[in-house]
């Protein structure tokens, strides 16, 4: 029963890893199409929205 609980574990940590690489692809990609199409990015800052130039 250890062994499963401890390949759960490994197993939602890679899950873990993924997910936060692929946020940053996503990131990465919208500053480059928001780059190419020359337009505000829209954030938010605290508690109020920001238009940014990328």
């Amino acid at each position: 029963m250890a062994a499963t609980k401890s390949s759960s574990l490994k197993n939602t940590s890679l899950i873990m890893e993924k997910i936060e690489l692929g946020m940053s692809k996503v990131k990465e990609d919208l500053i480059a199409y928001k780059k190419a199409k020359k337009s505000d990015l829209v954030v938010l800052k605290g508690d109020k929205v920001v238009h940014v130039k990328p």
